[in-house]
């Protein structure tokens, strides 16, 4: 958390929010803010950047609509930076399938892509505790599997993929995995195809991933995610009217 307290210019223009926002984006990108940090009172900010209490209020709004702000409660209260999260991400494009502007096959088209991607890099870099994380969340998985318990709607089907974006040691890459897994996670629910052989092709994928062969373990990987993408596609044309 930074000990400074950001200071900031005032604005001059009609729309005076948007300003305030990208003083505020900007101060983020040159790490003067960072996550956990309180941002300045309502009135501070109306003095500092120059404009109404009102327009300091639209750009909160706005940056804690677009998940980079939030508003705590209590003797501590006020607006702080947010930790990053994909929530805001996995929303956007939520959307977008469920207005019909992105189909769903779309979604896992790029859910593959990155997947490859991912598989590459934790080849180049992950450590032993990498490898051991992903292998307790396959056994995990297996015994649930075992118990004959419901893990298709649970956070547990993805938590796979977003260790393997761990293993990457790439922040961006974990966000965009969580965010596509997530949107997945509901129409997985949905399928009525049984488990199949998922803890074996997790069980192949690590094992390769260990020995460093990135290419047979994206392979292996790939085939699994495109068998999944073309239920999907079936289950969305039987739902889609004729």
């Amino acid at each position: 958390m930074s000990e400074t307290t950001p200071v900031f210019a005032p604005v001059r223009m009609r729309r005076a929010f948007e300003a305030i926002c990208d003083q505020i984006r900007q101060q983020l990108a040159d790490g003067q803010l960072a996550a956990g940090d309180r941002l300045p009172s309502e009135k501070e900010l109306s003095e500092q950047f120059g404009v109404s209490r009102s327009g300091v209020r639209e750009a909160l709004r706005s940056l804690e609509m677009a998940g980079m702000v939030e508003a705590l409660t209590g003797i501590n209260g006020g607006f702080y930076i947010k930790q990053s999260h994909p929530d805001g991400i996995t929303q956007a494009v939520r959307d977008m399938v469920a207005l019909n502007q992105v189909p769903v096959s779309d979604v896992t088209e790029a859910r593959i892509l990155l997947c490859d991607l991912a598989i590459k890099l934790a080849c180049e870099r992950a450590t032993e505790e990498d490898f051991a994380a992903i292998e307790a969340d396959i056994d995990r998985f297996a015994e649930l599997v075992r118990q004959g318990k419901p893990v298709r709607d649970s956070a547990l089907i993805t938590e796979f993929y977003r260790l393997i974006g761990r293993a990457t040691h790439n922040e961006v890459i974990v966000m965009l995995i969580d965010a596509l897994s997530e949107i997945l996670r509901g129409l997985i629910a949905q399928l009525q195809a049984p488990h199949s052989n998922v803890v074996q092709v997790r069980r192949k994928v690590l094992r390769l991933m260990r020995e460093r062969d990135a290419p047979k373990a994206s392979a292996a990987l790939a085939k699994h995610l495109t068998a999944l993408h073309l239920l999907l596609e079936d289950m969305e044309r039987k739902k889609t009217p004729r």
